[in-house]
């Protein structure tokens, strides 16, 4: 099942092709399961063509993909492909895929990822990533994918996935009212790091809250007071234990370990002061101009502060 598109993964065809389409990278972030980038991104991408360049995280995620799928294919004894070009659904012409690779002689696809988090896979498949996963299964027809995970440097771990053609319809569905937010220019759902690259600066003015953003606020107060609240206690109990082990580096119970172990001592240097002291063994004229050589504007930030008023 599903249309092979020859078309080569990161040429321009292939970059035009997928802002006409909906591939699996998109769907997480439609969800807003994506912990990289928002909605609103994805739909600057599919509008102007413009991505998000792609950062280090993503330069090295795609450099070590083949050295994956060579541990993939030693550690189960499969052989697998590089998948090229894309997929797209028999019937649905504007769902697509591009998969990492398949294996021969099976119906299976693999997925190869690479984190440095050692909690992001800690309990099984990320949603984003199984979402992804479900939209190529969905795409190719395949009922079976297996995820191939890269740990830092040394841990690997493999985690299989089946088709769901339920889970399959539901994210069908999903897509096609972005799609339809897409003709209409919005609206589009933005996270925190867009709405600061959105409003770096403000104006001076003001504005009254409406029973909308009243309310907002209320439950922001609420959270932070029981966050509080939380935090003490978490102090009070962290801090009961540590009393109990005094001196000890490890402790261990049923279920769990907790260390308390020194860090080896270290050095820091006061660079600061180090170059004021070299500063004042200059010529003023020699000083300033070492000190204007070396000082960049940086523009100002936006701290978000909520002040009560007095009763």
């Amino acid at each position: 099942m599903g249309v092979h598109l020859a078309l080569e993964q990161g040429s321009d065809a292939w970059l035009a092709a997928r802002r006409s389409l909906v591939t699996a990278t998109d769907i997480g972030v439609i969800l807003g399961l994506s912990p990289y980038r928002c909605e609103a991104d994805l739909a600057d991408e599919k509008l102007t063509g413009v991505g998000q360049e792609a950062s280090l995280r993503m330069r090295v995620g795609s450099a070590v993909q083949d050295l994956i799928g060579e541990e993939y294919a030693r550690r189960t004894g499969r052989r697998i492909h590089r998948y090229h070009g894309m997929v797209r659904h028999d019937d649905i012409e504007w769902a697509a895929a591009s998969p990492d690779f398949g294996v021969r002689g099976e119906r299976r696809l693999v997925e190869a990822k690479r984190t440095s988090s050692r909690t992001r896979f800690a309990d099984g498949i990320p949603q984003d990533v199984e979402a992804q996963v479900a939209w190529q299964l969905g795409v190719t027809g395949f009922q079976v994918a297996d995820v191939a995970v890269l740990v830092g440097d040394d841990d690997f771990a493999i985690y299989e996935q089946r088709a769901d053609p339920a889970v399959f319809a539901d994210l069908v569905v999903v897509a096609e009212d972005f799609r339809a937010r897409l003709t209409a220019g919005g609206p589009f759902a933005r996270d925190a790091a867009r709405i600061r690259r959105d409003y770096p600066s403000d104006d001076g003015s003001q504005m009254v809250a409406d029973e909308e953003v009243v309310a907002a606020v209320r439950t922001l107060l609420a959270t932070r007071a029981d966050r509080k609240t939380l935090e003490a206690t978490e102090d009070a109990i962290e801090t009961a234990i540590k009393a109990r082990m005094g001196e000890v580096a490890t402790l261990v119970g049923q279920g769990f370990r907790i260390t308390w172990k020194q860090t080896k001592p270290s050095e820091q240097i006061d660079w600061k002061s180090v170059a004021d002291g070299l500063l004042r063994q200059l010529p003023e004229t020699e000083a300033q101009a070492l000190v204007g050589i070396a000082t960049t504007a940086r523009q100002g930030f936006r701290p978000f502060r909520v002040t009560l008023d007095k009763e």
